[in-house]
């Protein structure tokens, strides 16, 4: 081999390597950027899921202002309980949104729905997922027209929410609740 071979072999490995280190980062890179993302839309999806459970099984629906934000809570009752049994509420401080379970018996209080999990490698790292907003909006008023049934019966849930990179998703659902 002469020497003029052996440097074309090693400026085309250099070349080939480069390709393949670049390919390798950038599907790293796509990796993070799609499970942040799925985060963001399946935690998202969850709950809104969860709080058209809640919606649909209600007797008596209540949106209220929280924490000087109009359309910030949700409250829902049910026929065997003579109090609010279930709330669903945004907290702008720490970005969240909670919940009350008071039914069949369970009474928890202030439970997080979303983020649903609260993990961080450092103490200054950005959370994964935020919630910007969240609003509760009445599409129809049942008013007095019904003697046995107050407030709302279809409601629209409205998140905004941020994962650690400030990509955003708006996910939104309306919920009817079940006539009884």
């Amino acid at each position: 081999m002469t020497l003029v071979e052996v440097a074309t072999v090693i400026a085309i490995s250099a070349i080939v390597f480069t390709g393949v280190l670049i390919a390798y980062t950038d599907g790293i890179g796509y990796w993070q950027d799609t499970s942040e993302e799925f985060a963001l839309y399946n935690e998202g999806t969850m709950a809104l899921s969860l709080m058209g459970r809640f919606i649909r099984n209600a007797n008596f629906i209540r949106i209220r202002s929280y924490s000087g934000l109009p359309f910030a809570r949700l409250e829902l009752g049910y026929p065997q309980e003579d109090t609010w049994s279930a709330a669903f509420y945004f907290v702008r401080e720490d970005g969240s949104l909670r919940w009350n379970d008071q039914t069949q018996g369970r009474n928890k209080f202030n439970l997080k729905l979303l983020p649903a999990v609260e993990y961080r490698q450092d103490r200054d790292e950005d959370p994964y997922l935020t919630v910007i907003s969240a609003r509760f909006t009445p599409l129809d008023d049942i008013g007095s027209q019904s003697p046995t049934l107050i407030g709302y019966s279809l409601v629209r849930i409205e998140l905004i929410l941020e994962d650690s990179r400030e990509d955003t998703l708006y996910l939104s659902s309306v919920v009817s609740k079940r006539n009884k």
